[in-house]
């Protein structure tokens, strides 16, 4: 069973959690397949963790920090609309070691997640334009799904003074599928290359 962890993101406790470990925003990466430039460079930083013991992470984009500062007010507006409670976590461990999501949220009443986007104000047009779930998050809500278990995940893109973008994703099997055997390929490798470097 997925084990969930209770308490705030992008704090020292939550970043000592995914030492090493496959997220959901890396699991792009991890679909490139085979020894392309994203998905090596992904292993050799996580491999790199594993052996120091410490996270790495880039430095937040003023765009990443805006978003983060807009998060409470964009979560508000969710559960407005909504009418759905949501609950904060750190993040969710999944069965298989080595992998993990952080949802932006999870649901209080029903088995479902929510990836946030406060994206600028350009990009947020952009999603309500084309009206479906941005083809760069597909494998991410999906991943999401995969490890939570959960039967599908909304997607929710938020700027002020604009409506918003809400979208209800459904689990899809196949794409479910299709990550699990990438992920267990990109564990593998990444072991054999630990284990290498030490």
């Amino acid at each position: 069973m997925p084990e969930i962890i209770y308490g705030e993101q992008n704090t020292d406790v939550w970043r000592s959690l995914r030492i090493g470990s496959v997220g959901g925003s890396s699991i792009k990466a991890v679909m490139t397949g085979g020894k392309g430039k994203t998905r090596m460079s992904l292993m050799y930083q996580l491999a790199g963790e594993r052996i120091t013991g410490r996270k790495y992470e880039f430095k937040a984009t003023p765009a990443m920090e805006e978003g983060i500062r807009r998060e409470p007010e964009s979560k508000a507006e969710f559960e407005f609309i909504t009418e759905l409670e949501l609950q904060d976590v750190a993040l969710v461990k999944g069965d298989i070691p080595y992998t993990h999501c952080s949802p932006d949220s999870i649901l209080i009443s029903e088995p479902a997640g929510l990836e946030l986007k406060n994206p600028l104000i350009h990009t947020h047009i952009k999603y309500i334009n084309e009206g479906r779930l941005p083809p760069e998050y597909v494998y991410q809500v999906q991943y999401s799904m995969w490890i939570t278990g959960y039967e599908y995940w909304y997607f929710f893109s938020y700027f002020p003074g604009i409506k918003p973008l809400l979208l209800k994703v459904k689990r899809d099997e196949a794409k479910i599928k299709e990550i699990e055997v990438a992920t267990m390929v990109f564990l593998k490798d990444l072991d054999e290359l630990v284990e290498k470097m030490r």
